[in-house]
């Protein structure tokens, strides 16, 4: 057995010892990080799937526990890919003005991640919510911009308070408890759909959905490069759980809002998922940092975990539950394998870069089997889990959903080719020749343990799927069809074993022709440019600008149409919060008094008349 208090006390002393060994080792401190987070992962995994997990209260007794198969499943998923990252804290930290301060927000994060998942108890997990956000939003800064960390602020605040207004009502709903279970089924109707909104509010916010997504490009980009790997991978992933509480708890199919028999809610839901597919998609072919490219990519794939989820068939959850997994294996790798050579090179520019390839090999093909799952192309797990969500869509016979699906998975596989192309292949730039190198074994093992994930779960998806059967169960949904090799779906079936078979005979086959047909002669890259010829000047002739431009010109203007929306909305909040500063922050006290009189007869009023 495994206490879930310890594990968590653990990690917060943990954090409080990195952040003195600080002060003596940086290094030593970044290490302390790899050991608590990977603990956490253990302790989480093995007793969890052997349920050993003790959820016993005993030091804080105020903070009580609870397991369910979907706190479980989201837990051993974030903890994971705190883990993983946490192998490039000790060559990262010594770039940061305060590392001690690094390590502990990291592991204060990590435990406010376990408590938020495995807590049954709401105002305990708003609590650890919290915990998570200020330990995040403190992590931002080290990065040197002050400004992406307000504006995580700002989103996280309106979630925050959404989520802590929806626990209130639930738990006014349940005679003053907070215990969860309690809670979610004791919400009246009249509250039910305002419980709903608040949640997904909240949940979205966290996720970087559309049209809370604003901050989540801007953290991504000039966060610690850890850090995004981490938001990416996994702290998005909390409003992903969130999401579920709101769509299959609080608002199931016996509960929707129907109008022309049409289910309202869980459409709107689905709608703007698919506007977080289509929007992220064009905003990502745009940019030229390979981290906001990446980030725009994040935002797009938290669309398909929402239409997922608001289809609410079992193909449909399945999807979304594996898509959550799924992304999370292909984004951190991504993130890391960008961080890396931005570690090397000092930039994540593709303008800046080319031919890294030749220098570092291995980090090419991490990105390049992460970018495979994350275009949801075979054999890697992205390719199942968007399998699913295109079956359920399709099944519900929803036509502009199933068209930002598509189009989302193609434009993926546009916009993450680009840093492939931009910063692996092509010339190599001179600058770089002697300074850049493969990266240290010790980052290089997360890398090569996720890619070989990315892998395995677009091979074998039956172990995860029965798992997330057990999900659907606990949720009141039928559960999927599977087999040892098979899924089956509403319009057909799956092998992802055979396909994967055949994508390893072609890439065997390929490889024999390469070694037994080589070249008879072994040309320079220029040869490749130049057909043969001689050119005499040193001129770049790698194409990594404007990669997509005849593409951008086409939605250039809607872009343009949305920022003007954004920047209307913001002047309006200013002069909102002006309006609040005039009746609060007066040197004339009478005009705060009666303003707050006002608003007592306000929200009396019916009591009062």
């Amino acid at each position: 057995m495994a206490s879930l208090e310890m594990i968590l006390i653990i990690v917060l002393v943990a954090g409080v010892l990195a952040y003195l060994l600080g002060k003596l080792n940086k290094v030593l401190s970044g290490s302390v990080t790899i050991l608590a987070s990977g603990f956490a992962f253990v302790s989480i995994a093995y007793y969890g799937f052997n349920n050993g997990l003790d959820t016993t209260s005993d030091l804080l007794p105020f903070v009580t526990y609870g397991v369910e198969n979907l706190s479980l499943y989201f837990g051993i998923i974030v903890t994971f890919v705190f883990f993983m990252v946490s192998f490039f804290n000790p060559y990262f930290i010594d770039k940061y003005k305060y590392p001690s301060l690094y390590s502990m927000l990291y592991l204060f994060s990590l435990a406010g991640v376990i408590g938020v998942f495995f807590t049954n108890n709401f105002i305990v997990l708003f609590f650890f919510f919290e915990l998570v956000v200020w330990s995040s939003l403190f992590l931002i800064p080290l990065g040197k911009s002050k400004k992406a960390a307000s504006w995580y602020y700002g989103f996280s605040a309106f979630g925050s308070f959404a989520l802590l207004f929806a626990i209130l009502i639930m738990s006014a709903s349940n005679g003053g408890s907070f215990e969860i279970a309690s809670s979610l089924s004791a919400i009246s109707g009249s509250n039910r759909v305002l419980v709903f909104i608040l949640l997904m509010i909240a949940g979205f916010a966290k996720l970087g959905a559309f049209p809370l997504h604003i901050w989540l490009p801007k953290v991504l980009t000039h966060a610690p490069d850890p850090v995004t790997s981490v938001f990416s991978g996994g702290l998005e992933k909390l409003g992903a759980f969130i999401a579920v509480i709101g769509l299959l708890k609080v608002m199931p199919v016996t509960y929707n809002i129907e109008v022309l028999d049409m289910q309202v809610t869980h459409y709107l839901i689905t709608v703007l998922g698919a506007l977080t597919i289509v929007f992220g998609t064009l905003m990502a072919i745009r940019q030229d940092d390979a981290k906001k490219l990446l980030a725009y990519s994040s935002m797009s794939n938290a669309g398909y975990i929402l239409v997922g989820l608001a289809i609410m068939s079992n193909t449909s959850v399945s999807g979304a539950l594996y898509h959550v997994l799924a992304h999370a294996l292909a984004s951190t790798a991504a993130f890391l394998a960008i961080g890396a050579v931005k570690r090397q090179t000092g930039t994540a520019k593709m303008s800046q870069l080319g031919g890294i390839i030749h220098k570092m090999p291995v980090t090419y093909l991490v990105y390049l089997i992460a970018i495979i799952s994350m275009a949801g192309i075979p054999p890697m797990g992205g390719f199942v889990s968007k399998w699913l969500i295109f079956q359920s869509v399709i099944d519900e016979g929803l036509i502009f959903i199933a068209i930002a699906t598509f189009f989302g998975s193609i434009g993926s596989f546009l916009y993450v080719f680009r840093p492939l192309a931009a910063l692996f292949l092509g010339q190599e730039l001179p600058q770089y020749k002697k300074t850049i190198k493969e990266v240290p074994l010790l980052m290089m093992l997360p890398l090569l343990i996720l890619s070989a994930l990315n892998i395995f779960t677009g091979v074998y998806p039956k172990d995860i799927l029965v798992f997330i059967n057990k999900i659907l169960v606990e949720l009141n949904i039928e559960q999927l069809v599977i087999t040892t090799w098979t899924i089956t779906g509403k319009n057909g079936d799956l092998n992802p074993g055979l396909i994967g078979a055949i994508f390893g005979i072609g890439v065997a086959v390929s490889f024999l022709i390469f070694i037994v047909l080589k070249k008879s002669k072994k040309v320079g890259l220029m040869d490749t440019y130049t057909a043969g010829n001689f050119v005499y000047t040193e001129e770049l002739l790698h194409y990594s600008v404007d990669f997509y431009a005849p593409l951008e010109r086409l939605y250039e203007k809607y872009i343009h149409i949305m920022k003007n929306f954004y920047n209307s909305l913001a002047n309006k909040v200013k002069e909102f919060g002006r309006v609040v500063k005039y009746f609060f922050f007066t040197n004339k006290p009478e005009v705060t008094v009666l303003f707050i009189v006002l608003t007592i007869i306000f929200l009396l009023w019916g009591e009062i008349v």
